[in-house]
């Protein structure tokens, strides 16, 4: 496979992300909440206790991906995925057949681990092997089509429930989950485009990218062998492992990007319907159209968000995402009706696809691929983690101020400092320099 090949194998690799990233639907937060009611009354649980479950699984399987994201760099994507996709099923039969406490911690654990967590993080890693220039746009296309496909999942999952019971629906998953990704895997995914005597994003020459991704120039290298044409050589890509990406300012910034919004979007999703019925009197269809709202906006914006991700230098593009974050959450604060509560989580929507495909570029352009998978992994943990810490300021909130109004603007002003630091957001200086 050549330069001149007509088919750009990158595609190939971004539509076997595509199909990953939608298998993790069975771990994700919008599945599994279709399960919650039916497990308490087989185990007698009640509403808190699976709750802490939940949340202790989740930051519990966050820990572990840096793992995952180390051995990916290791043995490649290709196979990692297979592995994982493995994993994920079984995981799905240890919640198929929980018999207790302590098996459904597990269920959930696994669920977290290897669905919301690996199988999209080696799905993103994938793509980040062949993308450069272009990743944002390639991760917005990859997001409109889960996002519409997602759009029908959870009444199909809840037929399925309803058709053959919990534990069976998850034994279905525990056989899908397979049946689609380790063909997918093995037939389109290869681990870099040097490997097949290409570059990333399909380019003719190296010169097609820089590096320096249009931020503030990094000095010369004071190597070149003419000093006086230094600024005009291509900059090298970087090449941090993820002790050098952790003692960066960027890093961190992102890490709080990588926490603050997700904490924030899963706590207004797992508790959108006590949210609006109880609190404010909607019924739970207009809760369901609610949360519509926000997986459309998710389809809808995920195109454009990639294409500007690519256009917009990533500092102001995460600062504008936090803006609307925190704007959300004071618009679903004030909410009292169907349309004042659709037009948050929309705000929130926009909000999410932006930071979401700004932040999974500018990791690989920050950091380079050479240990991409460590990287990205060690802030998938923190995005993880927040996901189930969410939930818990609700609750928190619940138990202390009886109302939600108390988190949702903790969850406002949490915004500000983290969109301050974006703005100051730049690239780190590359450790072999």
């Amino acid at each position: 496979m050549h330069r001149t090949a007509k088919w750009f194998p990158g595609y190939s690799v971004a539509a076997a992300s595509t199909v990953a990233y939608i298998a993790t639907a069975p771990g994700q937060t919008f599945i599994i909440s279709l399960i919650n009611t039916p497990v308490r009354e087989a185990f007698g649980i009640d509403e808190l206790t699976l709750n802490s479950m939940y949340t202790i699984a989740t930051v519990a399987a966050a820990f572990p991906l840096v793992w995952i994201g180390s051995w990916a760099d290791r043995v490649g994507p290709r196979r990692m995925m297979v592995i994982v996709a493995i994993a994920f099923a079984l995981g799905c039969l240890v919640m198929a057949g929980a018999q207790g406490l302590v098996t459904v911690f597990l269920g959930f654990f696994l669920l977290r681990f290897f669905g919301q967590g690996s199988l999209s993080l080696v799905g993103q890693h994938a793509l980040a092997m062949w993308f450069h220039r272009r990743l944002g746009s390639m991760h917005g296309i990859k997001m409109v089509i889960t996002f519409g496909i997602w759009v029908p999942f959870p009444t199909l999952a809840q037929m399925l429930i309803d058709a053959v019971g919990w534990r069976q629906a998850y034994v279905v998953f525990a056989v899908l989950i397979p049946l689609f990704v380790i063909p997918v895997s093995l037939w389109l995914v290869r681990n870099r485009p040097e490997d097949v005597g290409l570059l990333m994003d399909g380019d003719d020459h190296p010169d097609a990218y820089d590096w320096r991704d249009n931020e503030e120039e990094i000095a010369p290298d004071p190597t070149a062998p003419d000093p006086e044409s230094a600024a005009d050589i291509t900059a090298r890509e970087p090449g941090f492992t993820l002790q050098e990406a952790r003692r960066t300012p960027a890093f961190w910034t992102l890490s709080a990007v990588f926490f603050l919004p997700p904490m924030i979007g899963t706590a207004f999703l797992f508790d959108i319907q006590p949210l609006l019925v109880e609190g404010r009197g909607l019924t739970k269809e207009q809760a369901a159209l609610v949360v519509g709202s926000w997986t459309a906006t998710m389809a809808i914006f995920a195109l454009p968000s990639g294409w500007v991700t690519d256009r917009v230098r990533p500092g102001r593009l995460l600062a504008l995402s936090l803006a609307m974050v925190s704007l959300s959450s004071i618009l679903l604060w004030s909410a009292h009706s169907l349309i004042a509560a659709a037009s948050a989580m929309v705000v929130f929507g926009v909000a999410q696809s932006l930071g979401a495909s700004c932040a999974a570029a500018t990791v690989a352009r920050f950091f380079g691929r050479a240990n991409h998978g460590a990287i990205r992994s060690s802030l998938t943990r923190i995005a993880v983690i927040g996901t189930g810490l969410g939930p818990v300021v609700f609750g928190l909130s619940i138990k202390f101020t009886d109302g939600y109004e108390t988190a949702m603007l903790v969850f406002a002003a949490a915004c500000v400092p983290v969109l301050i630091a974006s703005l100051f957001l730049a690239v780190p200086c590359d450790p072999e320099r």
